[in-house]
């Protein structure tokens, strides 16, 4: 992780600079919203070819998705990673959206209605009937449901159980790792986790409290998403497998 540590702390060096000088780098907020385009997706395709090429992919089918704080980028990047996975010949693809206290999903993709697992929290949905279809790509989704702050971390570890083998690969879109325990106990139970970090935002302090945490679990690390790069960075998503 030297490179994500050596890039966070430019960044770091970089906004002081520019609060010294009141404004933003280029004008624009690092934080603010923009659609996907080719090259993102590129990025993603870049990130899947990660996994699918590491020596024990075979071994790789359930993969958690965390920052270390909100508003990092990690739901952008669980959903660009599944649908990059899924548009590989017939490979089924489920998203679980298991950020229970700020879920953002249906920001970032058309959701159709129906239960979520939160229902399945409050004992009131199979797993199997919160499954969605989205559109026409290989890709279901679960979403938190219409009872955020609903957690019950082990229950949601035994509705993926159950899901998992209808799917090649199950993405978690989960909370901060630095915030809450979720991750705690959710990354013990899958083959690996993502951690994503905001190049102009996430203190490098904070990085290395987030691999701490995983490395106390046994939580086996994939790698780090370098998000929301500017010049400093050579592209817009870096990933160390």
């Amino acid at each position: 992780m030297s490179k994500i540590y050596d890039a966070l702390k430019r960044a770091e060096r970089e906004r002081e600079v520019t609060r010294d000088r009141g404004s933003e780098p280029n004008g624009r907020s690092a934080a603010s919203y923009s659609p996907p385009n080719d090259s993102e997706e590129d990025d993603y395709r870049r990130l899947r070819a990660s996994l699918l090429f590491t020596p024990s992919y075979s071994e790789v089918h359930t993969i958690v998705v965390t920052a270390t704080r909100h508003g990092e980028g990690a739901t952008r990047v669980a959903v660009g990673l599944a649908k990059a996975l899924a548009s590989e010949g017939d490979t089924r693809v489920l998203l679980v959206e298991a950020n229970m206290r700020s879920p953002s999903l249906s920001r970032v993709l058309p959701l159709a209605d129906g239960p979520g697992l939160s229902d399945y929290l409050a004992g009131e949905a199979s797993p199997e009937s919160l499954v969605k279809r989205l559109g026409d790509v290989n890709l279901s989704i679960v979403t938190a449901g219409d009872r955020p702050g609903m957690v019950d971390c082990e229950a949601i570890v035994t509705a993926i159980a159950e899901l998992t083998p209808n799917f090649d690969f199950v993405i978690i879109d989960a909370p901060p790792v630095n915030r809450y325990a979720d991750v705690s106990v959710l990354g013990p139970k899958v083959d690996g986790v993502i951690l994503v970090v905001q190049a102009d935002e996430t203190p490098v302090a904070d990085a290395e409290n987030a691999k701490r945490a995983l490395d106390r679990v046994g939580a086996r690390i994939f790698g780090v998403v370098l998000n929301r790069q500017k010049s400093y960075v050579p592209a817009t998503i870096q990933a160390l497998l």
